[in-house]
C-alpha cells in the first residue's frame, strides 16, 4: 500500500454540482486581504490551538522532540516520494549501503522517536504564531489560511512526518540485519505510538494521510515479524501482542472524527454573508469561490463567476446555513460512534441530502468525512492483524509450528479484543487457516503463493464475503485483506517487487 505524499490530499466535496478544487488544497490567494479576513484567519487558529489534540502542557506533547532531531537528520541519500519510503526500502533494495549508511549516521532521530512514545499527543500548533523561526524555515508548520485567506491551508509538516518514516524503516532493518532485534522492534513500536498521535489531528487531509501512513508502520512491522523469525524470541512477539499493539487504539472511541474542517467552515461560511440581513452576499460568494472553482481553468472564471451570483440569490440564510453544517457534523458524528454495521449506516447521510444549490457554501465549504470512516476500517484491520500475526509467530516459536485454530493463542500470546475483523458485520475474528495445500493469491496484478504449515490470516473485505483470501486488496474494496503471511515479503521473495 502507498500512502499520499501530497501533503495536501484531501476529498472533493462536491464533484457532482461542479468542478471544485477543495479549500484544503494549495490554492491562489485573494490579490487584497482584507483587515476582516486577517482577523477572522487569526480567530480560526486560536479556536483550533484550544482543541485537545494542540491545547496542554509542553511534557504531554513530542512535536518539539521529534521536529527538533527531524531538523538535525541528514538528507536521505534518495527524495521521499513514490520511488523512495517507508514501503520500498528494505535491505536487498538496490541502494541499501546508502540507504543503511544514512540510517546509521543519525542515532539523534532514533533516539527522539523512543523518547516520543509515551507522549499524550504531538501538538503542533496551527498556524505559525507559536512556531519557533526555525520550523518555520524548515516548512515544519500547519498553514490555516495561507496569506490570511482560510480558502488555502496548508500541512508542509506532513513532509517531515514521511522522512522521519522512511529514516525508521531504514533503522529496523539495518538493526536487525546486525541481530539486534530488541532495538529493532523498540524502535518500530516507539514509531507507530508516535505515528498514531499524529492520527489524532484535527483536518481530514492530516487524518486522511496519517491515517494511512500509520496501516503502512503496520504493515512493515509484519514483514520484520516475518522475515527476522530466526532473530525474534517467542517472548518479544508476545510482548508485542499483548503490552504494546492493542493500546493504539484506533477505534470508534479513541480515534476521534476530524473537526478542523468544521470550524474553517463556519468561519468561511459567515465570511460570505451580510452581518445585518444574513442574506448572502453575492460579491464575497464570487470572491470567495469563483477564483478557487478556476484555479485550474483560468478562463472559466467568468463563467464561475456568475454562476456564484445566481447561487447567492437563492442560498439559504446565514442561520439556516450554519444550522445546515451543524445538521451534517452531528449526523457524521452519530454514525462515527455507533456499532460498525449499525442500521444508520445504511441511510443516505445529510451530507449527501443537502440541497447542492440552496446550501452550495456548506457543502463547498467541507471535506467528506465519510471517506474517512473507509481508512479507519482499513487501519483497525491492520492494527488487528499485527497483534494476531504476532501471537501466531509468539506460538510458533514455542511449538514449532503454526496452530491450527487462532483461539489456541489466545490470552498466552495475544489478547483475545484483538482478533476482531471490522469487516465482518458481527465483528467476528479474522479468518485464519493453517495452509495444507500450496495456496495462490492474487494481489496487485500478481499472484503469489504460500506453501503449506504457513500460517493464513485475512479480513473479509468491504463487501462482507468471505473470498478465502484467493485476492487481496489493501483497502478491502475488491477481495479480502491478506494481512499474514505479508504479501509484500512474497513479492519481494518471488521477484514481483524490487
Amino acid at each position: 500500500m502507498m500512502f499520499g505524499f501530497n501533503q495536501t490530499l484531501m476529498v472533493i466535496s462536491l464533484a457532482t454540482l461542479m468542478s471544485f478544487s477543495p479549500l484544503s488544497a494549495q490554492t491562489s490567494a485573494p490579490a487584497v486581504v482584507t483587515p476582516q479576513e486577517q482577523a477572522l484567519s487569526k480567530e480560526v487558529i486560536k479556536k483550533l490551538n484550544e482543541d485537545d489534540s494542540v491545547a496542554g502542557t509542553e511534557g504531554i506533547k513530542s512535536y518539539k522532540i521529534l521536529f527538533d532531531a527531524y531538523m538535525e537528520l541528514a538528507q536521505p541519500p534518495m527524495q521521499i516520494g513514490p520511488g523512495f519510503n517507508l514501503t520500498t526500502i528494505h535491505p536487498k533494495m538496490e541502494e541499501w549501503s546508502k540507504v543503511s549508511g544514512w540510517a546509521e549516521s543519525n542515532p539523534k532521530m532514533a533516539a527522539a522517536v523512543l523518547k516520543c512514545k509515551d507522549k499524550t499527543i504531538n501538538g503542533l500548533p496551527y498556524g505559525r504564531e507559536k512556531l519557533d523561526a526555525r520550523y518555520i524555515k524548515a516548512n515544519i508548520v500547519a498553514d490555516i489560511g495561507v496569506d490570511n485567506s482560510l480558502r488555502s491551508n496548508q500541512f508542509l509538516y506532513l513532509d517531515a512526518v514521511d522522512t522521519i518514516a522512511a529514516f525508521i524503516t531504514a533503522e529496523c532493518y539495518r538493526l536487525m540485519e546486525a541481530s539486534k532485534a530488541q532495538e529493532a522492534l523498540d524502535l518500530a513500536v516507539a514509531h507507530m505510538f508516535v505515528v498514531r498521535q499524529l492520527c489524532d489531528r484535527e483536518f481530514v487531509a492530516e487524518k486522511l494521510h496519517c491515517i494511512a501512513l500509520l496501516s503502512d508502520v503496520m504493515s512493515n512491522l509484519r514483514d520484520l515479524f516475518y522475515l527476522y523469525q530466526d532473530r525474534i524470541t517467542g517472548d518479544q512477539y508476545a510482548k508485542i501482542g499483548i503490552q504494546e499493539i492493542p493500546f493504539l487504539r484506533p477505534d470508534r472511541s479513541r480515534l476521534f472524527m476530524p473537526e478542523g474542517d468544521r470550524v474553517v467552515s463556519e468561519a468561511l461560511i459567515k465570511e460570505v454573508f451580510t452581518g445585518r440581513t444574513g442574506e448572502a452576499d453575492p460579491q464575497k460568494f464570487t470572491d470567495a469561490f469563483a477564483q478557487v472553482q478556476s484555479k485550474d481553468a483560468p478562463l472559466t472564471r467568468f463563467g464561475a463567476a456568475k454562476r456564484w451570483q445566481m447561487i447567492a440569490a437563492i442560498h439559504g440564510s446565514l442561520d439556516a446555513s450554519l444550522a445546515r453544517l451543524t445538521l451534517i457534523y452531528d449526523d457524521w458524528w452519530r454514525r462515527w460512534r455507533v456499532d460498525a454495521y449499525d442500521d444508520i449506516l445504511s441511510v443516505p447521510t445529510q451530507f449527501d441530502r443537502t440541497n447542492a444549490i440552496r446550501y452550495a457554501a456548506v457543502l463547498y465549504s467541507l471535506q467528506d468525512v465519510a471517506t474517512v470512516f473507509n481508512v479507519r476500517n482499513q487501519l483497525v484491520a491492520e492494527v488487528n492483524g499485527t497483534a494476531v500475526a504476532a501471537g501466531l509467530c509468539a506460538y510458533k516459536k514455542t511449538f514449532n509450528t503454526y496452530p491450527n485454530d487462532a483461539e489456541k493463542i489466545y490470552t498466552s500470546y495475544m489478547r483475545k479484543r484483538s482478533d476482531i475483523d471490522p469487516y465482518n458485520k458481527t465483528l467476528g475474528p479474522l479468518e485464519y487457516e493453517q495452509v495444507s495445500t500450496r495456496k495462490a493469491i492474487d494481489a496487485d496484478g500478481n499472484r503469489v503463493w504460500v506453501e503449506p504449515e504457513e500460517a493464513l490470516l485475512w479480513g473479509i473485505g468491504r463487501d462482507n464475503a468471505d473470498n478465502r483470501a484467493d485476492r487481496h486488496s489493501d483497502d478491502g474494496a475488491d477481495g479480502d485483506v491478506v494481512l499474514w503471511p505479508p504479501l509484500k515479503s512474497l513479492q519481494r521473495a518471488q521477484g514481483f517487487l524490487p
